[in-house]
């Protein structure tokens, strides 16, 4: 009897000892793996620089065209083409050239020569220096009521081109029975004239 009591009380004494402690389950738990070695981050050398983008170049400023300096008045820059200003020193019907005459004059000698031969009055200073100066007769005429003139001077790199054109009175244009010789003279700007040439019209005056 004594022998069974020391038993239960040895495995109740047993028993007290192992309420007393906690016992603890190792469980997996794959959601925190803990903490995780980070990899050093690499220093920056010397030699590793940022590249930096180069500046793009700016636009070269644009220089304002240059004035060019224009022409004196009545003249037509050389290499170019155009009509010329005329200036007209006199148109008359009786003169002192009988025949037809198509003429460039570009010297005083030569205008001096054809001004006495013109015979209409004291002659007008030309410089020769810049200018020259285009005579046309139309010849001996029968009657009135003709006339010739100098129409345009056009000029392409120093050539001239001297329109003229002849008048003639028509059918029932009243005119006077005396012998007339029609003459006109301009003088233009010589812009450099190498050449020239003259290029005719004819008109019929009309009358009522």
């Amino acid at each position: 009897m004594i022998s069974n009591r020391c038993a239960y009380s040895i495995a109740l004494a047993a028993l007290v000892a192992c309420a007393g402690g906690t016992m603890r389950v190792a469980e997996d738990d794959e959601s925190d793996p803990g903490p995780v070695a980070l990899a050093p981050s690499p220093e920056a050398s010397a030699n590793d620089t940022m590249a930096t983008p180069a500046p793009e170049p700016s636009a070269a400023p644009v220089a304002p065209p240059r004035e060019q300096a224009a022409p004196p008045q009545g003249y037509a820059p050389y290499g170019t083409a155009g009509t010329v200003e005329i200036h007209r020193l006199g148109q008359w019907t009786r003169t002192g050239v009988s025949e037809s005459r198509r003429l460039v004059i570009r010297d005083a000698n030569a205008w001096a020569e054809f001004w006495s031969e013109l015979g209409v009055g004291e002659r007008p200073e030309v410089d020769f220096s810049r200018d020259l100066v285009i005579a046309v007769a139309a010849g001996q005429r029968p009657t009135g009521g003709h006339e010739i003139a100098v129409g345009q001077v056009a000029q392409n790199s120093g050539a001239l081109t001297i329109s003229v054109v002849e008048t003639t009175p028509g059918p029932n244009c009243m005119t006077t029975a005396s012998l007339t010789q029609p003459v006109d003279v301009v003088v233009v700007p010589s812009v450099n004239a190498k050449s020239w040439s003259f290029v005719e019209r004819r008109e019929v005056r009309g009358c009522r």
